[in-house]
């Protein structure tokens, strides 16, 4: 047996995939790649090993309250968006409708921003998706 990753272009994939699908289902990571451009790789893997590595990417919002003007502000540095209210809950509530309306226009345009953002902004992108717009969900994901 092969210690090597498994890896099938796109064609091939497609002709066997009940097989890969047991196999990452079973723990071992199959890479597709794009005949055309190696470099194009997708990788399938079980969900449950998804969600630890996700697990470990922890949002860090910042909070703060200008007293000159009595407003809070909720930022996620991590996505570059923040949310302001008079009140911590209102701010709050401002930075989910805003996460929400993003993650909307992401799905949208994701050919454009796939191109643009960062791999990091991806990755926690994708662990609020995964949250199918659940507020309360997202909520817990932010740490908030």
């Amino acid at each position: 047996m092969s210690l090597a990753i498994p890896k099938f272009n796109i064609r091939d994939t497609k002709k066997h995939y009940s097989e890969l699908n047991n196999i990452a289902l079973k723990g071992i990571e199959v890479i597709t790649f794009n005949a055309n451009n190696e470099n194009e790789m997708v990788s399938h893997i079980k969900t449950s090993y998804l969600d630890k590595l996700l697990s470990n990417l922890i949002f860090k919002p910042e909070i703060e309250f200008d007293k000159e003007i009595g407003i809070h502000t909720v930022s996620l540095p991590e996505i570059d968006l923040y949310g302001e209210g008079p009140t911590l809950e209102a701010a709050i509530n401002n930075l989910l409708d805003s996460v929400l309306e993003f993650l909307s226009i992401y799905v949208e345009k994701l050919d454009m921003f796939s191109k643009v953002e960062s791999d990091q902004k991806q990755l926690y992108l994708l662990k609020l998706l995964r949250c199918h717009g659940d507020r309360d969900l997202i909520q817990k994901e932010l740490g908030l």
